[in-house]
């Protein structure tokens, strides 16, 4: 599409409108309008949804949308939920599958198509088949929502833009910035991203064809843009192998994400250093099965006995019956090599247990490790309220199994000289900051390192010009 700069505008200048990520971390929802209107993500908004609902304060099912609509959650758009009428948008564009960009796109009408990646699809997919259904899942529902793919090198045309995925280093495997040329100029949207990560050089991928196609706004997540540290998944790495190392014959079980790939591969090979066996969640087990037979394209780690398998954890009858099982796991533990408690519990320096999450770590308590056991959380520290009284109670458990606490962590967002760094190489005329608590600390450091770009605040639900 030719660029004609200074040209006059037969319609609206293009718009920008920030529904989700304007002053806070997460819940992105950016609607870019001209004639037609494209999401780029639509995600859950944690912060809100946590206002006015918890555990035991849900949304009520048969009003789940007018419910969000109410609280805030969801904006109040006509269109983008019920079926009758013309449908609000052309599209929504998912960046990554990270609920905080993608969620609540289940909500959407389902004539409102979907774009992701390929991989992103069998992600989503991997975490649905493990819950019940839900009008909140994508896929895993009574309804199935439409939905397109794509890899680096696809061309998204709609009727005022042409999207052209790149794929970017973040902490989940195909995550994707975006490059979008219009009639009235070129923009880009990082979505999430780092620097500092093992496959660093697919965030330059983007940040060079930012440079090769001239755009002239920068949509830019700042999650730590205050942040200095930049510790690497080699970092990771180190540190891993050095505390597993002092505990001798006893226990290392580490928390890692389900959706962290890179920081399962980097415990896989901490564990290979130290003649350890990998024991993994089953949630892991699930997503690894699936990887592979979705024909997801990256290497993907093979369950085998001599070196990766899954801990088969107690449940309902503590028996291990097989009914004691929702369907996911009957049948993938029939496909998979296992381990239980009491296999670890009698040789525990044999194995490195890996847990999704860090409440799993009751289940430690079947295992009985020995005192000094070390017990790693591999993930984002506590940020909010509710999430520092659940680390309280971790930190509970821990002393409660006499074990040994560490937190080694390298984040999934490029810390603030990165953040600068990708600026100074795009060189846009105007950058607009998302998924930041701090988003004009970015016009400070801007100006102290001597460049001229506007830096623009969003206003939740304020329309802004984006060139």
């Amino acid at each position: 599409m030719q660029r004609i700069y200074g040209s006059p505008h037969i319609y609206p200048a293009l718009k920008l409108t920030v529904y989700g990520a304007a002053g806070q971390i997460g819940g992105n929802k950016i609607l870019l309008e001209d004639r037609s209107k494209v999401f780029l993500d639509f995600g859950v908004d944690f912060n809100t949804r946590s206002r006015y609902f918890s555990t035991f304060l849900q949304p009520r099912r048969f009003a789940l949308v007018r419910d969000y609509v109410t609280t805030g959650v969801l904006p109040p758009l006509k269109g983008l939920y019920e079926k009758e009428g013309t449908p609000f948008a052309e599209a929504v564009v998912i960046t990554h599958g990270h609920l905080d960009h993608y969620g609540h796109a289940s909500l959407l009408r389902p004539d409102i198509p979907l774009y992701m990646g390929e991989t992103t699809r069998l992600l989503i997919q991997a975490r649905e088949n493990t819950k019940q259904k839900s009008p909140e899942n994508l896929f895993n529902k009574n309804e199935e929502h439409p939905v397109e793919v794509f890899r680096t090198g696809s061309k998204l045309v709609f009727e005022d833009a042409i999207i052209y995925p790149v794929h970017v280093d973040h902490s989940i495997p195909a995550a994707y910035g975006l490059v979008i040329e219009t009639g009235e100029g070129v923009l880009a949207y990082t979505g999430d991203l780092r620097m500092h990560g093992p496959k660093s050089e697919m965030t330059h991928d983007f940040v060079e064809k930012c440079v090769k196609m001239n755009v002239e706004t920068l949509v830019i997540e700042g999650t730590r843009v205050d942040e200095t540290d930049v510790s690497t998944e080699d970092d990771v790495k180190k540190e891993l192998t050095r505390v597993a190392a002092q505990v001798g014959d006893k226990l290392v079980s580490v928390v890692v994400a389900m959706m962290d790939f890179d920081r399962l591969n980097t415990v896989l090979s901490v564990a290979e250093n130290l003649d350890r066996v990998v024991a993994i969640s089953l949630h892991h087990a699930n997503l690894l099965t699936t990887l592979k037979t979705g024909g997801a394209r990256m290497n993907i780690p093979e369950l085998r006995d001599e070196k990766l398998v899954a801990f088969l954890e107690r449940r309902r009858t503590g028996t291990y019956s097989k009914t004691d099982y929702p369907s996911w796991q009957a049948e993938l533990i029939e496909k998979i090599p296992t381990v239980g408690d009491e296999e670890i519990r009698r040789d525990q320096k044999k194995y490195l247990l890996v847990l999704s999450r860090a409440e799993d770590i009751i289940k430690l308590s079947d295992i009985e490790p020995e005192p000094g056991s070390l017990f790693i959380l591999s993930t984002s520290e506590a940020h909010s309220e509710e999430q520092m009284l659940e680390e309280e109670r971790i930190h509970n458990w821990v002393n409660l199994l006499d074990l040994r606490y560490e937190h080694i962590h390298s984040s999934g967002h490029a810390p603030q000289k990165d953040l600068i760094k990708i600026v100074e190489e795009i060189n846009p005329r105007k950058i607009i900051p998302v998924h930041t608590l701090k988003p004009m600390l970015m016009k400070q450091l801007l100006n102290n390192s001597g460049l001229k770009t506007v830096v623009e605040e969003p206003v939740q639900g304020m329309g802004m010009d984006v060139f």
